[in-house]
């Protein structure tokens, strides 16, 4: 039985274990995302394990006024083996006016395992539009994909059709073996073809919307730890 944990930029702590299980905060090692920040998360939740990540601080995207220089890069990938599971409760990542992020989620799901995510993308500070953003949502599971998603905007050239007139998009990704999640008043519901559901809200502020405290009355805590770094 195993719990091992490393990180620079962004750097994982124990909160608590208990036999098969355990939950982990996520905490910032610094200022950042600054421009040319490059974080790569890898996480493995290992055989007949449960990990619950907790994001302490959200994400801020910062940039230099008036310069173009390399988008800030924040890639997650995450390997849940048979029977694994995984919750993350993530806080809201804001690009700011000067920001550039190029985001990715990875998950590949193993055999009856799971994963429960919120994932807050915000263009923008109160009073600003908002920088640059290309997010990548990639999930597959043994036998195929089930959602691949980008999304490409600017906070100062709004597109009729991806965000319009909103800054804010929050979603609740609900993949593999586990119980259905329910419907939120406020929600679009997005069933994909197997094994899986989305909930997503659109709208001007994250305070806005229903799916906060929607996520995860945490982990099970009955399962083996696993490796996050």
């Amino acid at each position: 039985m195993s719990c091992t944990l490393e990180g620079e930029l962004v750097v994982p702590r124990l909160v608590r274990r208990h036999g098969r299980s355990v939950e982990v905060a996520l905490v910032a090692g610094r200022a950042m995302l600054l421009p040319g920040d490059d974080v790569r998360l890898r996480i493995t939740v290992g055989e007949g394990c449960t990990l619950c990540l907790v994001d302490i601080g959200g994400l801020i995207v910062y940039g230099r006024p008036g310069e173009t220089g390399d988008a800030s890069q924040w890639h997650a990938r995450v390997d849940l083996e048979p029977d694994a599971h995984l919750t993350w409760d993530g806080l809201p990542t804001v690009i700011t006016d000067a920001g550039s992020l190029t985001r990715s989620l990875t998950i590949r799901l193993g055999r009856l395992s799971s994963a429960v995510l919120r994932e807050t993308l915000v263009l923008g500070r109160t009073g600003e539009l908002g920088g640059r953003l290309t997010a990548d949502t990639d999930v597959s599971d043994t036998i195929g994909p089930l959602v691949r998603e980008t999304l490409e905007v600017r906070g100062d050239a709004r597109v009729p059709g991806i965000l319009g007139a909103n800054r804010v998009m929050d979603s609740i990704i609900a993949v593999g073996h586990q119980e259905p999640v329910a419907d939120v008043p406020g929600a679009t519901r997005l069933e994909l073809d197997r094994g899986g559901t989305v909930l997503r809200y659109l709208g001007d502020a994250a305070h806005d919307s229903p799916l906060g405290g929607v996520l995860l009355g945490g982990a099970r805590l009955d399962r083996e730890p696993a490796h996050v770094g």
